[in-house]
């Protein structure tokens, strides 16, 4: 290819892409001032064609930047950005609150208890406390494990647009145990059966012998922020053990919630 046709190519992926994020700022910028809007809305506002204006949303959605609204069509700002705005919850002082509630949950549930944060693609155990048995589940913190294979991570992936999950594993989930979820399709479907269940699994998915039952902890404003999980054996917390439990997580969550 000549070097003055690249030049011309490379010009114009510039524009585009700077057009594209000039049309996300404007986007997020008109939704701020509208409570929520159509695609038609964004359409003209922008001067574009519906069908862009409904890639750009879509885009924008799957980042969590924007969200629509249940059981309608049209969108509004969404946690990831309204997270920014009001201003994080920085880890130190997540742990700080959280530690002393990991260990009345760790006392109650008799099981080890662990506090997760989403970093990209992976779930970071930020801090956790052992169980009292012989036979346990260590702590791990500061490991990262990816999101898809842990129940912290699947909680805090469930908080988000199913969008995000296949932004985050385009090239597939690398199977870290024979019963690691296998594809991004079914990642999306256990999401989905985890925001109706109101927690997440994970049975041998990271560590065949392990399993953990996990719920998001969402702040005073709403915006999920951490997840919290307990981790056992497989033989002390099959599926009944976790639907058990998942009252005394809520509640735990919630508490810490309160004193963000």
């Amino acid at each position: 290819m000549p070097k003055n046709q690249d030049a011309e190519e490379g010009r114009r992926g510039d524009a585009y892409a700077a057009s594209s994020v000039d049309n996300a700022l404007r986007t997020l910028v008109y939704l701020r001032g509208n409570q929520s809007s159509r695609v038609t809305d964004i359409s003209d506002h922008l001067g574009v064609a519906r069908s862009t204006a409904h890639r750009l949303l879509t885009t924008l959605r799957g980042h969590g930047f924007v969200e629509q609204e249940p059981g309608g069509r049209r969108y509004r700002l969404g946690p990831v950005l309204l997270g920014l705005t009001r201003g994080p919850v920085d880890e130190p002082t997540l742990v700080r609150v959280a530690h002393s509630h990991l260990v009345q949950l760790r006392d109650a549930a008799g099981e080890t208890t662990n506090l997760l944060v989403l970093d990209g693609p992976d779930s970071r155990f930020a801090d956790g406390v052992e169980g009292p048995h012989p036979l346990r589940v260590g702590t791990r913190n500061g490991d990262r494990v990816p999101a898809y294979g842990t129940a912290g991570g699947k909680a805090l992936l469930a908080e988000l647009a199913p969008e995000a999950a296949r932004t985050r594993y385009r090239r597939g989930l690398p199977a870290l145990t024979a019963s690691t979820l296998p594809d991004v399709d079914a990642l999306v479907a256990d999401l989905a059966v985890t925001r109706a269940r109101g927690y997440a699994l994970n049975l041998d998915e990271s560590v065949t012998g392990v399993h953990g039952v996990g719920v998001p902890v969402r702040d005073r404003f709403g915006t999920c922020v951490a997840a919290l999980t307990v981790a056992a054996p497989s033989i002390r917390l099959d599926s009944a053990r976790a639907a058990e439990l998942a009252p005394l997580l809520r509640q735990t969550s919630e508490r810490i919630g309160a004193e963000l």
